[in-house]
């Protein structure tokens, strides 16, 4: 007696696979069953749909959608979510709206999910008067904001700027019965931090404490910058002491905040002992690390360890951006070593580095100063020509 698999059971499968990031497996499988051994159904289509849109890969999604509306599999609101999702997830907010003006058209009702993606679409844009205009519609149709609406709404205000209209929405969370989580909390604490109202987000991470929400590792980050931009290292470090008492593992991008705050300090031999510490500890510095560094050894007047470093990171083969040529282009052109800067200039190009306006002002200002007015016109006609001015 032969056993078969029934449509819940491949529908299984297929979860299964996508769950495990297999994507690709579970469409094969899906290509497999297809009117052969059982007929695919719409809860087939919108696993790897999602799994495909998570993948950030939407156009194979969008086909895969084609294929479902030809075979006459209708899709449903999880379809449509899905695909609203991922076409936010890679920038794509126009066609994400264009969708989910579809979806309304087909009389397909957008659920809590689908209005919290397009919420958070149009935060992450900064565009947060249209937030508030899909909040406002959503609330019309009697579906409560939950806390991940609020979050992305608050991250939107929080990004440009309004932190004040960010703490409101906190606030009025709270009073509508809605409990704050740690995405919630590490928001406003980055918030506050960024517009350096670091003592409202001390306050706030306390009380986290106190309500037994544990934070992560980006609240301690965001936290432990403010602390480190506001001049309070000692406390930034104690709190790092905090996390790995805790049993959390800083990342790099919390120890770059406290690199940074020891280099602006001139405390560049501080950081270099540091950032020693940091590899012999199996973390491993990125871009912006050594950046950093560059800067602190230039500014501390100790060009030449920086130029070593700058070097050691093209023997190295690092794919460097055009922030960090410019942080060692500007070290030159403060010690007046124009023929250095210049050299540097050409470089980046020849590595597929194209420099950008702050690099050309940087060597063009520092000419001027120094009377090198010919070298800085000719510099300033390129910059023109470029179209960088």
């Amino acid at each position: 007696m032969r056993f078969h698999l029934d449509q819940v059971s491949y529908g299984t499968l297929i979860n299964g696979l996508c769950k495990v990031g297999e994507t690709r497996a579970a469409l094969e499988l899906l290509r497999r069953v297809d009117g052969k051994l059982v007929q695919p159904n719409v809860v087939m289509y919108n696993t790897i749909i999602d799994s495909m849109c998570k993948d950030k890969h939407v156009n194979d999604a969008f086909e895969l959608y084609s294929e479902m509306v030809a075979k006459r599999i209708p899709p449903n609101v999880v379809t449509y979510s899905a695909l609203i999702s991922g076409f936010c997830i890679v920038g794509k907010l126009k066609d994400a709206i264009d969708f989910f003006n579809k979806m309304i058209l087909k009389n397909i009702i957008p659920d809590l999910y689908t209005f919290s993606i397009l919420v958070d679409g149009f935060c992450k844009e900064g565009r947060v008067k249209e937030a508030k205009n899909v909040l406002a519609m959503m609330m019309k149709q009697g579906i409560k904001p939950d806390v991940v609406t609020y979050s992305s709404l608050m991250d939107g205000y929080c990004l440009v700027n309004e932190v004040n209209k960010a703490e409101s929405i906190f606030n009025t969370m709270s009073h509508r019965g809605v409990t704050a989580n740690v995405r919630s909390y590490s928001i406003m604490i980055n918030g506050f931090c960024k517009i350096k109202m670091v003592d409202e987000a001390m306050k706030l991470f306390k009380e986290m404490h106190r309500k037994q929400i544990f934070p992560d590792v980006i609240t301690c980050s965001a936290l432990i910058d403010g602390l480190c931009k506001s001049g309070r290292i000692s406390y930034a470090l104690e709190h790092v002491d905090e996390m790995h008492d805790r049993g959390q593992q800083p990342d790099i991008i919390t120890y770059n905040s406290i690199l940074d705050a020891l280099c602006k300090k001139h405390h560049a031999d501080k950081a270099i002992a540091l950032l020693t510490k940091l590899k012999d500890q199996g973390i491993r510095p990125n871009m912006n690390t050594y950046t950093i560094l560059v800067m602190g050894l230039c500014q501390s007047g100790k060009l030449e360890e920086a130029r070593k470093v700058f070097e050691d990171l093209l023997v190295k083969g690092y794919n460097l951006d055009v922030y960090a040529y410019t942080v060692m282009i500007q070290g030159f052109c403060d010690k007046g070593l124009f023929d250095e800067a210049l050299a540097l200039l050409s470089k980046m190009e020849e590595n597929g580095c194209i420099p950008d306006a702050k690099t050309y002002e940087i060597i063009i200002l520092s000419l001027f100063e120094k009377d090198e007015n010919d070298m800085a016109e000719k510099l300033l006609c390129e910059m023109i020509m470029r179209g960088l001015l």
